[in-house]
């Protein structure tokens, strides 16, 4: 046998190598014509099922970007965003009119299976075309949402119903991010401050969901001007959801709802509590250990003809079909006034994140319950 000499083994090694880099590229160009080629192209090359690459995805977590996501899971994914039309997106990416709604799906079926079981006992208003879960998810996107009030309760409201998958969602305010409303307010950062609540509110909901469609109203609610915007909510306004800190403008907000039949959710105050545990909620009625709840309802029955309180010897007050969302708590009382010349964004009682969030969360929660069991609660407190 002859000897293998040191350039004939120099030839071997760099024809071993030549060939690993072509089986590379090769199969490179060949995953890139199958994830950005059309639909038919790919049927004809993978004849894949969709279902299946569903299942191969796991979960909303896995993105075609991920670095940790194995070959096989990230090609699915990449199958996954093509249909009919397309469009091309940030990084490079396909995206379709049809994978907008498995992208919805993928992001969303968790809400969808949460309220599933239960809300086809209450409905019958399932499809015999899809899963019980994605009728779930249809109903949420197609609602509308208009959350009045941007601040520390409102913010963290805004993001709940945006994660839960609510389609459409208006944002109602006026007022700018202050330093001060870091200890409480979902969108006060360092870069933030200055800002429009709402514009800041709806970058970030459009972040999370690029699918919601976020309608911006900067004005504040007052009782000269919250018929002409209550008006405009409709006919597509599904529930309205009250974070308004003013109790002339909260209760002018809740007759104006009540009178054009718009359900809606209203929260207490959240200053001066410190037990997060103590949030609950019940029909405006019934709200207890909230001075700003209590005005309103006084307001409400006096100024605006809302059924009055029970009479004598009876118990139970005559419900407004009105959710209302406050803490058991007792309020903290104010000691002194701040008498610093200092402007302040927030009041002498005091707030926590930890409290104006859930607030905000028990509010989301309750919509997000009324839109997937159909069950909205529609005003009568005359």
């Amino acid at each position: 046998m002859p000897l293998i000499t040191q350039n004939t083994m120099k030839r071997m090694t760099f024809l071993s190598c030549s060939t690993v880099l072509l089986f590379v590229l090769t199969s490179t160009a060949i995953f890139e014509t199958i994830a950005f080629c059309p639909v038919p192209t790919i049927n004809a090359l993978t004849n894949f099922d969709t279902e299946k690459l569903k299942r191969l995805c796991g979960s909303d977590r896995v993105y075609a970007g991920d670095k940790h996501v194995s070959f096989r899971r990230k090609m699915a994914y990449r199958l996954l965003s093509f249909e009919s039309t397309s469009s091309v997106v940030g990084d490079g990416y396909i995206m379709t009119n049809d994978d907008e709604k498995t992208q919805r799906d993928l992001r969303f079926s968790g809400v969808g299976r949460l309220y599933a079981d239960e809300s086809m006992e209450a409905s019958n208003k399932v499809s015999e075309s899809q899963s019980p879960h994605l009728d779930i998810i249809d109903r949420l996107t197609k609602s509308t949402v208009a959350v009045v009030g941007l601040g520390g309760v409102g913010s963290w409201a805004a993001e709940a119903l945006c994660r839960s998958g609510i389609g459409n969602i208006i944002l109602i305010d006026l007022d700018e991010i202050c330093i001060s409303n870091t200890n409480r307010q979902l969108h006060a950062l360092e870069s933030t401050v200055g800002k429009s609540k709402i514009d800041e509110m709806k970058s970030r909901l459009l972040d999370i969901n690029p699918c919601c469609n976020i309608t911006t109203i900067h004005d504040f609610i007052t009782r000269d001007n919250v018929d002409e915007i209550v008006e405009s909510l409709l006919p597509e306004i599904t529930i309205c959801l009250d974070a308004i800190d003013g109790q002339l403008e909260k209760t002018a907000l809740i007759a104006a709802c009540a009178d054009r039949g718009i359900p809606i959710v209203t929260c207490g105050g959240a200053a001066g509590r410190m037990d997060p545990t103590k949030i609950t909620y019940d029909d405006l009625s019934k709200a207890q250990e909230c001075r700003l709840l209590f005005r309103c309802r006084k307001n409400l029955r006096q100024e605006y003809g809302f059924k009055r309180g029970p009479p004598a010897g009876h118990r139970k007050p005559k419900k407004f079909n009105i959710t209302a969302v406050f803490s058991t708590e007792v309020q903290k009382s104010v000691v002194q006034q701040d008498t610093s010349s200092l402007r302040r964004c927030d009041g002498a009682l005091g707030t926590s994140c930890f409290v104006t969030g859930t607030y905000g969360f028990v509010a989301a929660s309750r919509i997000v319950e009324m839109i997937a069991k159909d069950e909205v609660l529609i005003p009568k407190p005359y």
